[in-house]
């Protein structure tokens, strides 16, 4: 009896319980961690770890916002998942602008390091990292949310977009289900196609990087150190895909009891399968369209001058003025002769330059080659050769 209520005894060892967990967290018990990422500051869950509680179904719950991201079109954000303690180290692809989440077996914090997706269009976004808080998986926590800051195509350099291409190859190596396998090989070549798209990369060096990521996923090996859950089996949804796990997610090297001698031929076959050697003898040829493409007039500009018209004419000059009276040289003498001046009764021919125009200068466009059009031939996707198995060259 506590209150004036009737408590079982159930009830009662879950409030002390509270009561012990509340003096634990005034005395310094808990702990709560911030991350700055690239949205600032915010609070992660608080993580609580127990003795003999290290295995628990713990994940990180994500959301990568990246502006202009397709989930059709754009290439898949790839994270680096890594432990503080190195037990858990891989790679896994995923969705941006959705909750998402990403089991980790232990509770703990998580460096998440992500290489950045690329667009359609050849534009990509700054890489970004966070710690994160792993917590239960019980579908109710909020998202930590890393934000992208997206650099358009023609702001992306060349050594920026082999970068890329370089990360992806090695994220293969050390990739979960989403990253190994068939799986893997199409997001290889989703980033190469994407990277290609932008006119400032080196097709050659993505192409070569894009190729060794497409076999390392296809040969379905990797080196990721996956979480485990409480009951010490491999996660499948966040880490390994099905290949090389037994049913319950755990990858198993051991052979069936009692099956010592008959295992040999599984053996056999194993090895058959890893030393498989590519042939790349399907042939893919190159998708093209043809366009038109207007090259428009070269042309400059000129100062023409033009110099004065003139002529020259007979004119009738006075001898006493010196006055031009062509076609009035009578009237000017008997005029000047009536006034007393007697200079002016006579007068002669002489050659004068007459102006018709006085010079000017233009400025006129001068044209060096005319407007022409041109049909090229544009490649949509290059020619390529395939294995049976599926690698690309």
């Amino acid at each position: 009896m506590l209150f004036g209520r009737e408590f079982s005894r159930k009830q009662v060892c879950a409030a002390g319980a509270g009561i012990l967990c509340a003096a634990l967290l005034i005395g310094g018990g808990g702990y709560v961690i911030t991350h700055a990422g690239w949205t600032g500051k915010a609070n992660v869950p608080a993580v609580f770890q127990k003795t003999g509680d290290e295995k628990q179904d713990m994940a990180l719950f994500l959301e990568v916002k990246a502006e202009g991201w397709g989930a059709d079109t754009s290439t898949p954000v790839i994270a680096h998942i890594e432990g503080a303690d190195g037990e858990v180290d891989f790679y896994t692809a995923i969705a941006a602008n959705k909750k998402v989440s990403v089991t980790v077996g232990e509770s703990g914090i998580y460096n998440v390091s992500l290489i950045p997706p690329v667009n359609a269009d050849g534009s990509t976004y700054k890489a970004a990292s966070s710690e994160v808080a792993a917590v239960k998986t019980d579908g109710k926590t909020d998202s930590t949310v890393i934000t992208l800051e997206k650099v358009d195509a023609d702001k992306v350099t060349k050594d920026d977009l082999t970068a890329i291409a370089k990360d992806v190859a090695a994220a293969v190596k050390k990739g979960d289900s989403t990253l190994t396998g068939d799986k893997g090989a199409a997001v290889a070549k989703k980033f190469e196609d994407n990277i290609k798209k932008n006119p400032n990369a080196d097709a050659d060096a993505v192409e070569k990087e894009s190729e060794k990521a497409q076999e390392t996923a296809k040969e379905d090996k990797s080196d990721a150190k996956t979480p485990e859950t409480s009951d010490n089996k491999k996660n499948d949804s966040g880490s390994k895909n099905d290949s090389g796990n037994n049913g319950s997610g755990n990858k198993s090297d051991s052979k069936p009891s009692g099956s010592n001698n008959s295992n040999s031929g599984s053996s056999s076959k194993k090895d058959e399968t890893s030393t498989h050697v590519h042939k790349y003898d399907i042939y893919h040829p190159a998708v093209t369209h043809t366009e038109t493409v207007h090259h428009p007039a070269v042309t400059h500009t000129e100062t023409v001058h033009h110099p004065a018209v003139t002529h020259t004419e007979s004119r009738s000059i006075c001898n006493g003025c010196g006055a031009d009276i062509t076609g009035n040289e009578r009237s000017h003498l008997e005029t000047a002769a009536l006034a007393g001046n007697y200079a002016c009764g006579s007068w002669h021919s002489e050659p004068r330059t007459v102006t018709d125009s006085a010079a000017w200068d233009e400025t006129v466009t001068v044209t060096d080659s005319k407007a022409w059009d041109e049909t090229v031939t544009v490649t949509d996707s290059p020619a390529y050769y395939t294995c049976s198995c599926g690698a690309t060259k």
